[in-house]
C-alpha cells in the first residue's frame, strides 16, 4: 500500500501534466492555447506546493524539485520536509519512499480518465476541457481548464498564471474541494535531457510493490 503521507503527491501527479505543456505561453487569448502548447519539450526547476482543505487550512507544505520531457517522462523530487520521489520513464510510474525502503510501481496508463495530462497528448483538447482565459484574479491573469465529462475527472478545474512568459503558478481545486498550489521558481525549458535521466534503479533492500 501506498504510505499515506504520498496520497497527495499520488494525486497532484495527475494534474502535473497540465503545468509542463504551459511554459512559454504568453498569455494573451485563450485561441493560441492549442497552438503554443507544441512549443515546450523539456522544463526543469524548483516548486514549492501547498494542499489547502475547503475551510482555508493548510493540510500539507512540501517543496523539491523537478525535471520535465515531452511526451511522458518526468521526475518529481520532494526535499522538504520528508524526501520521496515521483518518476516515469515513460511507460512505468514509480512511487519511491526511501524512509519505507519501498517503491510502488504502476503502468503510467492506470492515470487514465479525463486527466490534465491530456492536454499535452489530445489531438483537440475542446473535446475533453472547456478553456477560459481569466482576467484580474488576485490581481492575476490566468488561464483556466475544466472537464466536460466530470464523471471521469479527479478535478473540477485547474488555473495557470503566467508572469513574463513564464509559468508561475498553479491552482488544482479537486472533488474533495481541496485546493493544490504549486509555484515554480528557477525554471530552464527546452534544455537537452537524455531519457536515461528518468529511468529508475531500484536500490538495495527496498520492497518493489506492483501495482
Amino acid at each position: 500500500m501506498v504510505t499515506e503521507r504520498l496520497c497527495h503527491q499520488i494525486i497532484m501527479i495527475k494534474y502535473l501534466l497540465v503545468t509542463l505543456i504551459a511554459f512559454n505561453i504568453s498569455a494573451k487569448t485563450i485561441n493560441d492555447f492549442p497552438e503554443l502548447i507544441g512549443k515546450m519539450n523539456s522544463a526543469q526547476g524548483d516548486f514549492s506546493q501547498k494542499v489547502i482543505d475547503q475551510n482555508g487550512k493548510l493540510i500539507q507544505e512540501v517543496s523539491g524539485i523537478f525535471s520535465f520531457k515531452k511526451p511522458n517522462f518526468f521526475r518529481w523530487k520532494y526535499i522538504q520536509p520528508f524526501e520521496s520521489q515521483i518518476i516515469s520513464d515513460g511507460d512505468l510510474l514509480y512511487l519511491y519512499d526511501p524512509d519505507l525502503k519501498q517503491v510502488v510501481v504502476s503502468s503510467l496508463d492506470k492515470l487514465g480518465g479525463v486527466s490534465p495530462a491530456m492536454l499535452l497528448v489530445s489531438g483537440d483538447i475542446h473535446n475533453s476541457f472547456e478553456l477560459n482565459y481569466l482576467k484580474n484574479i488576485d490581481s492575476k491573469d490566468w488561464f483556466q481548464a475544466i472537464p466536460k465529462d466530470k464523471s471521469k475527472s479527479t478535478f473540477k478545474s485547474v488555473l495557470m498564471n503566467f508572469e513574463s512568459e513564464i509559468i508561475k503558478e498553479m491552482r488544482v481545486l479537486d472533488k474533495f474541494e481541496q485546493t493544490t498550489i504549486i509555484v515554480f521558481e528557477s525554471l530552464v525549458v527546452n534544455k537537452n535531457i537524455n531519457n536515461e535521466f528518468f529511468l529508475f534503479n531500484t536500490p538495495e533492500n527496498v520492497d518493489v510493490i506492483k501495482n
